[in-house]
């Protein structure tokens, strides 16, 4: 789950324990594919695995259409 407008600078998403969390692109230092569906973000010192394929996670930061 996630959403995002169409020039997004925070999303919504789910983390692996499936708490809904708010992530700040503009803090995202590094992001990677890490299991079919889940992408895993560094963000400082923070390791986050979210619940959004790194496909969509792609589309999401070009303010892409895939909602």
């Amino acid at each position: 789950m996630y959403s995002y407008s169409s020039r997004p600078s925070w999303i919504m998403t789910e983390d692996n324990n499936g708490n809904r969390v708010w992530v700040n692109l503009s803090k995202i230092s590094y992001a990677v594919e890490n299991n079919t569906g889940w992408t895993m973000l560094l963000i400082g010192d923070i390791k986050l695995l979210v619940n959004i394929s790194f496909d969509k996670f792609g589309k999401v930061l070009v303010g892409g259409a895939d909602k």
